[in-house]
C-alpha cells in the first residue's frame, strides 16, 4: 500500500494552478518539492464524468495542463492522488465508480479521494443514502483493485450531519480526510487549532484503525452573512504544527491555486498563504521554502487596529454601542465610551501568532489623546501556568503616545490562545473613554547562564548608606506591616505578601520622598503605575552563585521612579522616592516591599494572592530574613 505523507494540497482546476503561479508545469512541480509538498490530491473525475468537463474544455486545453502537471508532479517524486465529487442521487453509484477507477489507471496515481458532501437536492443524507454510498464505495474498490488506497474528503465533525453515510464510505476506505476548515463568520479568524483537535479526536474515536490526514484551508470566501473570510498565515502555521505534534503521517490544503494569487481573495491577494504552508517543516530533516520552522519567527509581534488578529464588536444588548475611530501619528485607532454602573457593552481583541514559545513581554500602545480611563482593564490569556487570564488595570490617562507594558508572561505556542489580549469598555467610571491602538509581544531571551552577572549581595531598600550596611530594618525605619500578617485592606481580609515600612520618628512623615534603593544588582522588568498601588518598580535580580536561584524584588507607592524597564541597576542606586500610591486612593506615606523567589512578579507587577496562604508562602519570602541572610561579603 502505497503511504502518503507530508505537506500536501488539493488541485482543483490545473490550469489554475499554472495561470496564477505564471509558471509552466516544470516549473510549478519544481516550486512545490522547494516548499516541501511531498503529496497532492488532484481532480479528475466528477460523478460519471471525467474531469475537467470535456464539454467546458475548448480544444482539450484543461484536460493538458491537467496531464502535464500531474507528469511533472510524479517526476519531481511528489506523490500524485486523485479525487473526485461523488454525488447521492440522480446518477448511479457504479457508473461513478467506474469513471473515477478508469481515469485513476490513466493518470497512474497513487490512490483514490472520494469527495463526498450533500450539495443542493442532490444529498447523501436523503433515504437510502447509505445503501447508494456502500454502492459506490464497493464498486471503486472493486475496480481500483484491493491494494488500492482509498480515502474518504468529508466533513470535519461526523456528530453535526448525523443522516451522512460515514460508516458505508469508510467501510472501504484506509484514510479519513476532513475538511478541517475553521470558517467563522463576522470575518473572525477562527480557530485552526482547536477545530483540528476537536476533528481528529471525533474522527479516531469513530474509526480507530484509519489513517487520518486532515485537509486544512488555504482560501477566502464570502461567508453567508456578507462578510468575507479568509484563512491567514499565522493559522495555516499553528494547523500544521498542531497536526505535527500530534503524530499525523500528512496534513494538506485546500487548495493549490487559492493559495496563491487568487483574485477573488480580498484578504490576501499574493502568495502568503502558500508561503505560510512553505515555512513550516512538517517532517524531520525537511525544510520548506522558510527554513526550518521559522528561523527567529515570533521574537516581535505587533499588531494595530484593524489588522489581522485584530477583532471587535458591540454586544447584542447594546445596540447603540458604538466605536469612534480617528487618526494619531498617521495610525488609524479607535476609542468607546466607558461605563460604569452597566456590563460591557463593547469588545476588543488582539490575537497573536506566537509562534515560539517562550517569555514574551506584553505591551499597549497608550494614544495621547481619546484615552482618558484610570481604570483600562487588559486581560491576558493563555499564559503558562495560570488556569485564568492575567488582568492587569493600565491608568490611560497618565500615559500619552506610549508602549506601556503589562509585565512579561510565558507563552505556549502550542495554545492558539495563549498571549490574547481583551479589552472592553467596563471601567466603573462614565464619561472617559478607553484609547485602542496596538498591543506589541517582544520575547525576551533568556541570557546564557555563563554570561549572567552575579550579586554581590543585599542591603535593605530604605535608610542612609550608613544605615543600610548595618540592621535590619535600618535605623528608626520600622515594618508597620510584616510579611504574612492577616490584617484588613479596602475592606477585606488579606495576608501581607512583604514589609510596609515607615519612618515616622522622631518627626511624623519623615518617610514623605525618601529615597528608595535597589537593594543588589540586577534588571529592571517593570516601571510603571498600576491603579490601587501607584508606582510600581520590579527588578529582577542577578543570582549570588553561577546558575543559581533569581529573585524578584517590588518596590510599591512610590511618588516618582528614576529607572524604566529594561535598566541595569547596582545595589543601592536609587530607583524613585517614598509616595502615597495612587492618587484616587492614596494611602499614608510608606514603601511597600517584598520579594518573590518564582516568577510572580514576572506575569503580574500587581500580583497580590489575598486571602491565599498557600501562594504567599509559595510566591514570597519574608523579606527581613532574607536581606539579613544574603548580607553583602
Amino acid at each position: 500500500m502505497a503511504v502518503i505523507q507530508g505537506k500536501g494540497y488539493f488541485i482543483w482546476r490545473a490550469e489554475r494552478v499554472l495561470g496564477r503561479a505564471g509558471l509552466n508545469a516544470a516549473e510549478a512541480a519544481k516550486a512545490a518539492r522547494a516548499a516541501g509538498i511531498e503529496h497532492v490530491v488532484v481532480k479528475i473525475a466528477d460523478g460519471t464524468k471525467p474531469f475537467p468537463l470535456p464539454d467546458r474544455d475548448d480544444h482539450a486545453g484543461r484536460e493538458q495542463a491537467t496531464r502535464d502537471l500531474i507528469k511533472a508532479l510524479q517526476q519531481e517524486g511528489i506523490a500524485v492522488f486523485g479525487f473526485s465529487f461523488v454525488y447521492g442521487q440522480r446518477q448511479a453509484p457504479e457508473a461513478q465508480a467506474q469513471v473515477f477507477a478508469d481515469r485513476a489507471r490513466l493518470f497512474n496515481v497513487k490512490g483514490l479521494v472520494i469527495n463526498a458532501e450533500d450539495i443542493g437536492t442532490n444529498r447523501w443524507s436523503s433515504s437510502g443514502g447509505a445503501e447508494r454510498a456502500g454502492k459506490l464505495a464497493r464498486a471503486l474498490r472493486a475496480a481500483a483493485g484491493a491494494d488500492a488506497v482509498l480515502a474518504l474528503s468529508s466533513y470535519r465533525f461526523p456528530r453535526y450531519q448525523p443522516h451522512f453515510p460515514f460508516d458505508a464510505f469508510m467501510a472501504e476506505c484506509d484514510i479519513a480526510m476532513p475538511q478541517i476548515y475553521w470558517v467563522t463568520l463576522g470575518g473572525a479568524e477562527g480557530d485552526a487549532v482547536q477545530a483540528l483537535i476537536q476533528s481528529v479526536e471525533a474522527y479516531r474515536e469513530r474509526y480507530p484503525d484509519r489513517l487520518i490526514v486532515p485537509t486544512g484551508a488555504a482560501y477566502g470566501e464570502r461567508q453567508s452573512d456578507g462578510t468575507f473570510w479568509s484563512a491567514t498565515p499565522r493559522q495555516i502555521k499553528r494547523f500544521l504544527k498542531q497536526a505535527r505534534s500530534m503524530g499525523l503521517p500528512a496534513v494538506n490544503f485546500w487548495s493549490w491555486e487559492h493559495a496563491v494569487n487568487d483574485p477573488e481573495n480580498e484578504r490576501t491577494t499574493g502568495a502568503e498563504l502558500w508561503e505560510a504552508v512553505a515555512a513550516v517543516a512538517y517532517r524531520p530533516g525537511q525544510e520548506g521554502a522558510g527554513g526550518p520552522d521559522d528561523p527567529g519567527d515570533g521574537a516581535e509581534l505587533e499588531i494595530r487596529a484593524g489588522a489581522p488578529g485584530y477583532f471587535d464588536g458591540v454586544y447584542a444588548q447594546f445596540p447603540k454601542a458604538r466605536f469612534e475611530p480617528f487618526e494619531r501619528g498617521g495610525q488609524a485607532m479607535k476609542y468607546a465610551e466607558t461605563v460604569g454602573a452597566t456590563p460591557s457593552s463593547v469588545w476588543v481583541v488582539w490575537r497573536p501568532d506566537i509562534a515560539v514559545s517562550g517569555r514574551y513581554e506584553v505591551s499597549v500602545w497608550v494614544p495621547g489623546t481619546n484615552a482618558t480611563t484610570r481604570r483600562a482593564r487588559y486581560h491576558v490569556h493563555g499564559v503558562v501556568g495560570k488556569p485564568e487570564p492575567v488582568s492587569v488595570e493600565i491608568d490611560q490617562y497618565r500615559h500619552s503616545d506610549t508602549w506601556v507594558s503589562l509585565g512579561a508572561f510565558e507563552l505556549n505556542a502550542d495554545d492558539p490562545a495563549s498571549g490574547q489580549v481583551n479589552l472592553t469598555n467596563f471601567t466603573g467610571e462614565d464619561d472617559r473613554r478607553v484609547g485602542i491602538a496596538a498591543v506589541r509581544w517582544r520575547k525576551v531571551r533568556p541570557p546564557d547562564p555563563s554570561s549572567v552577572p552575579l550579586a554581590d549581595g543585599f542591603d535593605p531598600p530604605v535608610g542612609t548608606e550608613a544605615e543600610r550596611r548595618g540592621a535590619v530594618w535600618p535605623g528608626q525605619w520600622v515594618d508597620v506591616n510584616p510579611y504574612g500578617r492577616l490584617y484588613t485592606l479596602r475592606g477585606k481580609k488579606v495576608f501581607h505578601t512583604g514589609a510596609d515600612l515607615n519612618l515616622n520618628k522622631p518627626t511624623f512623615d519623615l518617610d514623605a520622598l525618601a529615597p528608595v534603593y535597589a537593594i543588589g544588582s540586577g534588571e529592571v522588568t517593570y516601571a510603571g503605575f498600576r491603579d490601587k498601588w501607584g508606582n510600581i518598580v520590579i527588578i529582577r535580580h542577578d543570582p549570588l552563585e553561577p546558575n543559581g536561584p533569581r529573585v524578584y524584588s517590588r518596590y510599591a507607592h512610590l511618588e516618582n521612579m528614576d529607572v524604566k524597564a529594561g535598566d541595569r541597576v547596582g545595589r543601592g542606586q536609587r530607583i524613585g522616592r517614598v509616595g502615597r500610591g495612587d492618587p484616587k486612593s492614596p494611602v499614608p506615606f510608606h514603601l511597600h516591599f517584598d520579594i518573590s523567589p518564582t516568577e510572580a512578579l514576572a506575569d503580574n507587577p500587581g500580583d497580590w494572592p489575598g486571602l491565599d496562604n498557600n501562594r504567599i508562602r509559595r510566591d514570597y519570602v519574608d523579606p527581613r530574613a532574607y536581606i539579613r541572610d544574603h548580607r553583602p561579603r
